[in-house]
């Protein structure tokens, strides 16, 4: 089935999506959402305007990324 729509996926499925814990973050500079999940990341979309950052294989959707406290108290990603 094809559903021409300008809303998002998100929007039309919403029961699909449960409860998770998504946010935008940058990583090497290029803004991704990531799903948060214990001690790890999980890239779920990449934001970016640059086609180049979409052929970056560390920046794939699926990717783990730990995360790591750093010693300014702010989270790190691997």
């Amino acid at each position: 089935m094809i559903l021409y729509t300008p809303m998002p996926y998100e929007a039309i499925y919403a029961e699909e999506q449960g409860d998770r814990k998504l946010q935008q973050v940058n990583i090497q500079g290029v803004p991704v959402m990531v799903e948060m999940k214990e001690d790890e990341a999980e890239i779920v979309q990449v934001m970016s305007t640059n086609p180049m950052d979409f052929l970056n294989q560390e920046l794939a959707p699926g990717k783990r990324l730990k995360l790591q406290l750093g010693s300014n108290q702010t989270d790190s990603y691997e």
